[in-house]
């Protein structure tokens, strides 16, 4: 593969092979003082035994009938609402194949489809023992197996598959379940070892030892139909299919079918097997979701072929997420590589005259559901992984082609900019001597930083790196004074800096927090022993990494977080306008945002903030950022310590880049109730360095008139040395 390269880009320092945040991901850091899980694959089942369904005053035994009514129409109401949604109004992108499976799936007996869609909410491509399995509802679990496996659609029967391995036979087994087989049959030397190698224990011993028969003319050798010696491989295989009884495995087939149909419904822009889960939590009411009005529309994908192309981008994008999220990234670039690579193709056909001529028509935030929108994110990752690999000019080429285009992910071009830049200074010219050559592509890196400055699609977030490299590459060139760039006033307003000192109980080691003491003798992070110092001090406060000010927006934007706009509410389970993260999100409602801020202004955050929680507290109604565990009283008082200016320039920013901004700010929030005052403060203990987004959020409180200070968590041994420095 090869790219050319020219044009305007840029790159950072050390290209890192992916980023923890897009920006059009949004990722709420809770307040460090509640902890908010999602369910684990098990949640469902837990809640059942857990969550009470009926308030009547009922008998122990009508209530258990009542119970067992409302779980056995529950999950066949969650499936049937995404199926039936999508087929009134987006059939067409389903084919008579798939057609005929949702048909075949609604004439199905009750308990089978009870026990399908149960079966579909756990692990794909796995076996079930129908002897383990047990669901209330499903009165006759033997007839909904039976059912599901002879409808031939559906499911399988372990029974009938004659090619199946001996090592996915005996995963089915416990433990003790092996040792018993191998005691049945004379196994030697299986106890006392781990599962994976008694299976193996158990194959090889069977595979190295002949299978004889008794017959009226004695002990003799068995033989296959070709004449070669049967071994007891078949033996124990046999053996260990009719011990395990009956088993299921739910057809692919129809799995693929029903996630399409769910990928539709939900409008999901990431590949997610636990769909359904949203809608059943808010079902029972674990979950109870904000009133908005539902638009669901029909323009999300053209065509059929449109929706393949984004499943396949969706799935492409999974199988990458999975191995960067994996860790030991380094050994694992070429495996990157070669699922990256053919993704170029297929992306240079998106950008094709038809396509982007399409999407240019399409309002901005729909752009997201096409496959092109997540074949860019996938470019960027090849270019990190090339740029890894030593690969930097086909790097380069691709960073060219990203900047070269205003359709897709206009959101990550500053980032593009830097990355370009870098390459074109550090690797693109080939003979390190030629001063020339090397002068030419330090110009150019420095027009690429140019063009970025003067992009209005490259974001605040990037604008300090860029200016860093223009004033590095401009000494470099020797650049007249008066020729060089100044950006004083863009310069990023410092915060003030507080040293206290604790006791550290554990040493530092890499990937973990150290442990440090309280005030108060407990352990804790560097973050609480800093907030306890600061709390001696007179101080109110908490840890919440910006949790604060994410529950403070939650209030004052309820309302314009859910107004009835086109595209962003397609079903009833969300928690946030689907184009929250993106540029869309202001620019559809400017003047609503606009009059909001300007109340906000004039001190009226705390009736705006009351009006919500008098509406929506009783039932804890679910909204991005909101944490309910916050005392309304802290709400209202940190909001008025922050105060009218400041709190409504935090609020537009939240506005205009929700995604980028939601984090990065200041761990510990502390107010003064009586003094009317409030201070942000960033901890940092050695070794520490704030980011680009910590930065940048101190700039911003800076500039709007809010005290931050960075806060050194060091030892009180090392206060000695610093007294005898000073």
């Amino acid at each position: 593969m090869s790219f050319s390269s020219g044009c305007d880009g840029a790159v950072e320092e050390r290209p890192v092979l992916y980023e923890l945040r897009d920006e059009n991901e949004i990722r709420q850091r809770p307040c460090k003082r509640t902890r908010f899980d999602e369910p684990n694959d098990d949640i469902i089942e837990d809640l059942e035994d857990s969550y009470p369904l009926s308030e009547n005053s009922l008998t122990e035994e009508d209530s258990q009938e009542v119970e067992e009514k409302q779980w056995g129409t529950l999950y066949i109401d969650a499936f049937m609402t995404a199926l039936n949604t999508i087929l009134q109004s987006e059939s067409y992108l389903f084919d008579d194949n798939e057609h005929s499976i949702f048909e075949a799936f609604k004439n199905l007996e009750d308990d089978c489809k009870k026990l399908y869609v149960r079966l579909f909410l756990r692990r794909r491509n796995k076996w079930f023992r129908i002897d383990l399995l047990s669901y209330r509802e499903i009165l006759d679990l033997q007839g909904a197996w039976k059912g599901l496996v002879q409808s031939s659609i559906f499911a399988l029967s372990l029974s009938s598959i004659s090619d199946i391995g001996i090592e996915e036979i005996l995963s089915l087994f416990s433990v003790d379940e092996l040792k018993e087989l191998a005691t049945q049959l004379n196994y030697k030397g299986i106890r006392g070892v781990k599962k994976n190698e008694m299976i193996w224990a158990l194959k090889n011993q069977s595979e190295g030892q002949t299978c004889l028969d008794l017959s009226q003319r004695g002990l003799s050798l068995l033989y296959d139909g070709k004449g070669r010696r049967r071994n007891r491989l078949h033996k124990l295989l046999n053996e260990s299919k009719e011990i395990l009884g009956p088993c299921v495995m739910l057809c692919d087939g129809p799995i693929r079918v029903f996630e399409r149909a769910h990928l539709v419904f939900y409008r999901a822009t990431d590949f997610n097997e636990k769909s359904l889960r949203k809608l059943i939590l808010a079902r029972i009411s674990k979950r109870n979701f904000p009133e908005y009005m539902v638009l669901r529309s029909t323009e999300v994908f053209r065509n059929r072929q449109d929706l393949l192309d984004y499943e396949n981008a969706l799935e492409i994008q999974s199988q990458v997420d999975e191995i960067l999220a994996s860790g030991n990234i380094a050994t694992k670039l070429l495996q990157l590589h070669d699922i990256l690579e053919p993704v170029a193709e297929q992306w240079e056909k998106c950008l094709s005259s038809t396509q982007v001529r399409h999407n240019e028509e399409r309002d901005h935030y729909l752009i997201r559901f096409t496959a092109a929108w997540h074949y860019t994110r996938m470019m960027y990752k090849l270019a990190a992984v090339l740029c890894r690999l030593g690969r930097h000019k086909e790097a380069h080429g691709i960073y060219t082609l990203l900047l070269g285009q205003r359709i897709y992910r206009r959101g990550k071009r500053g980032d593009w900019y830097q990355r370009k830049a870098l390459i074109e200074n550090l690797y693109m010219c080939e003979d390190k001597k030629d001063v020339k050559e090397v002068r030419r592509w330090k110009r150019k890196a420095l027009a690429t930083c140019e063009a970025g400055l003067q992009d209005p699609d490259t974001h605040m977030i990037y604008h300090y790196d860029l200016q860093k490299r223009i004033m590095r590459l401009e000494r470099e060139l020797r650049v007249l004074p008066k020729d060089k760039h100044v950006f004083f006033h863009l310069a990023l307003k410092e915060p003030t800096r507080r040293t206290f000192y604790g006791n550290r109980i554990s040493e530092v080691e890499i990937g973990r927090k150290t442990t440090w003491l309280n005030l108060e003798g407990e352990e804790c992070s560097v973050e609480e022993m800093c907030l306890s110092n600061y709390k001696a001090l007179g101080w109110k406060g908490y840890h919440t990494e910006g949790g604060i000010l994410r529950t403070i927006f939650a209030y004052l934007f309820w309302d314009i977080l859910f107004l009835p706009v086109p595209y962003v509410f397609e079903t009833e389970f969300q928690i946030a306008p689907l184009d929250l993260s993106t540029e869309a999100f202001y620019l559809s409602r400017a003047s609503e945002i606009n009059r909001k801020l300007a109340d906000i202004e004039n001190n009226l955050a705390a009736k705006f903030a009351l009006q919500i929680y008098d509406r929506e507290s009783e039932r804890k109604t679910e909204c991005v950022g909101m944490d309910w565990k916050f005392d309304i009283q802290e709400v209202l008082e940190a909001a008025e310590c922050i105060g009218g200016h400041a709190l409504s320039s935090i609020c537009k920013i939240l506005c205009e880049e929700y995604g980028q901004r939601s984090s990065g700010m200041p761990d510990l929030f502390l107010w003064n109730p009586e003094q009317k005052k409030c201070l942000f403060s960033e901890v940092k203990s050695e070794n520490d360095r704030l980011s680009d987004k910590q930065r940048l959020w101190i700039d911003v409180l800076v500039g709007a008139g809010v005290p931050v200070e960075l806060c050194a968590g060091l030892e009180k041994k090392d206060q000695v040395k610093v007294n005898r420095e000073q």
